[in-house]
């Protein structure tokens, strides 16, 4: 056997050894470098969302029973649970448009932005404050059940029951 041979040999079964201790150890799961979010604000998506509303694709995550009730307008309605079908994930685009997650509070949407980077999504953004903040920041909110509740007590300036 050649020099040249047995070097090739060494370089390719380095290569195969290191795949198999990454791909079938726990160290597929380390993170080196912390996942980080993209965040943004109610008032600031809704105005680039409104100057150009092909960017983006707006996805309410939580049940469909609360996205009847109350939802930002604009948003469509996929929840977190069917985000783990790869057919509802396959219908996402993971380029072109920005895709900008809500729920009621940002938590829900925090947890789905994880879910998607997992899988590869790397054009996504965390609606801050979810649909309450929205709602604070008196953007428009469709539904059957959206509340009429005063900015001032929203914000909880005003107690109901105290002087």
């Amino acid at each position: 056997m050649s020099k040249t041979t047995s070097v090739i040999i060494s370089i390719v079964a380095t290569a195969i050894v290191t795949v198999m201790v990454v791909y079938l150890t726990p160290l597929k799961h380390l993170n080196i470098v912390s996942p980080s979010m993209v965040e943004i604000s109610p008032v600031a998506f809704n105005k680039a969302f409104n100057e150009n509303p092909e960017k983006f694709m707006f996805v309410d995550v939580r049940s469909p029973s609360e996205y009847a009730a109350a939802h930002p307008k604009g948003s469509i309605n996929i929840p977190i649970a069917n985000l783990a079908e790869a057919s509802v994930r396959a219908e996402l685009p993971k380029e072109g448009k920005q895709i900008v997650l809500t729920c009621t509070d940002g938590r829900l949407a925090a947890v789905a932005y994880g879910y998607l980077q997992s899988w590869g999504y790397l054009n996504l953004m965390h609606l801050t404050g979810g649909l309450q903040q929205w709602s604070l920041d008196g953007l428009p909110v469709e539904g059957t059940n959206v509340p009429k509740v005063s900015l001032s007590l929203a914000r909880g300036m005003v107690c109901p029951g105290n002087s």
